[in-house]
């Protein structure tokens, strides 16, 4: 049988994984570490979980009085399902049949996090970290709603300049008669308006890190004197003959790629090296499914709420093209539709989503290297089956069709492969590629 994951969140407020590979498997609180419950409202044998013939895995309560909340229901046996906490007494528990990875990187203290369970994402916050140790700049390539800001600060934060300011500036907010003194600073008199000194960021950030969102939206005039500040470290205010000196280390960010703007004209070359000194890819949300319903989960979580699994796939198999940020609100709606007196989301709150118009619309870009209706077909069946882990039932929920018309589907696709996450996830990208 595959592995049985439980994520075990203890009243102490610790979280830990155990692991079966048989089953029955009795959990109570005197029983050894790989049983055991810390939770004094619980008995020595509190539940059993074992296999059914028919219904798959069984949760049973085996502690007299004691009942199992799953949502708003109170239960005392039932098929046991994934990724849905079963709180008894102050203990929650998750199961997976999949390994829920915990964070490689920790988070500095106090800084809000980028939270992901994915390999892709956990190597890109390596890459991160190894690169806030350097003094070199910081080009952070991602879509909209991936977390730019927040993998900047996070850079900040393990540098050596965690302690000096972290200055923002979106350099596709500014004005473009008023873009250079918000870079550079002004003097009192120098244009109307300038009714007393001002430093710039570039001056605001001295000794820390300044982040420059959408820094291909600065005008060509500003790319030049930014480009003279990192080779210099001068500043020269709009209005002064003065010339002043900083020493600020660059984090910048685009959703669109620096390299197209260069080939096209728009952005200077020589201050692209400069900037991109060590460019970072973000991975967009839906090239990690995992990190969809990790992130669905601990947004549900802040509303004291529970996401169904029929919810979680409904959730894992959209496009989101707002990423993380569009993740998050549409949580949030789902939350406030269900009312105050609802604790258990469904997939039917979230029909607001339209996945079919959301996926007609953006074929042309999360569907790379399909260009007919054949490829098409045969790219969806392989995200399912990577989505299911290889079960060919599970696939054959999340693309709405009846199990014999999926294997139809395969045979007409010579798709053929053990049911191995890691077959199908290889086999996925080499399609998607």
């Amino acid at each position: 049988m595959k592995t049985l994951f439980a994520q075990i969140l203890d009243p102490s407020g610790h979280r830990r994984i155990l692991k079966w590979t048989q089953l029955p498997v009795v959990l109570g609180t005197d029983l050894s570490q790989k049983h055991q419950l810390r939770d004094p409202k619980l008995s020595s044998e509190a539940v059993i979980i074992e296999r059914h013939e028919e219904r798959g895995l069984v949760f049973m309560v085996l502690q007299p009085q004691l009942t199992a909340k799953v949502g708003d229901l109170k239960l005392q046996a039932f098929d046991l399902p994934f990724f849905v906490p079963i709180k008894m007494g102050d203990t929650e528990i998750i199961f997976t049949e999949t390994e829920v990875r915990a964070p490689v990187v920790e988070c500095p203290s106090g800084e809000r996090a980028w939270y992901t369970e994915s390999e892709a994402g956990q190597s890109m916050l390596q890459s991160v970290k190894k690169s806030a140790l350097t003094r070199l700049s910081i080009y952070l390539n991602g879509e909209t709603g991936t977390g730019k800001e927040v993998l900047a600060k996070l850079v900040h934060a393990w540098s050596d300049r965690a302690s000096r300011p972290f200055v923002p500036l979106n350099c596709g907010a500014l004005a473009l008669s008023l873009a250079e003194s918000e870079l550079f600073g002004h003097i009192k008199g120098s244009f109307t308006g300038a009714i007393r000194d001002r430093p710039g960021a570039l001056l605001q950030a001295h000794g820390g890190t300044l982040f420059l969102d959408e820094v291909g939206d600065l005008p060509p005039e500003l790319q030049v004197k930014l480009l003279r500040f990192l080779e210099s470290g001068e500043i020269r205010p709009v209005g002064s003959d003065r010339v002043l000196h900083a020493d600020v280390r660059i984090v910048c960010a685009t959703h669109k790629h620096l390299k197209t703007l260069v080939e096209q004209g728009k952005f200077r070359q020589d201050l692209y090296f400069r900037l991109a000194s060590i460019p970072i890819e973000i991975p967009s949300l839906r090239s990690r499914p995992e990190d969809i319903r990790a992130l669905a989960i601990q947004f549900s979580k802040e509303f004291d709420k529970t996401l169904s699994g029929d919810a979680l796939t409904k959730l894992q198999v959209n496009a989101w093209p707002g990423n993380v940020r569009e993740l998050r609100h549409a949580v949030e709606r789902a939350c406030g539709l269900v009312g105050p007196f609802q604790s258990l989301v469904n997939a039917a709150d979230f029909d607001f989503l339209h996945e079919s118009a959301t996926a007609a619309s953006n074929l042309d870009m999360h569907l790379p290297g399909v260009s007919s209706l054949k490829e098409m077909e045969k790219w969806m069946i392989l995200r399912a089956l990577r989505l299911a882990n290889g079960n060919r039932t599970d696939a054959a929920k999340i693309l709405g069709i009846a199990r014999s018309t999926l294997f139809e589907m395969m045979k007409r696709h010579a798709i053929m492969g053990p049911k191995s996450t890691d077959y199908w996830m290889a086999h996925f990208m080499a399609e998607s590629s």
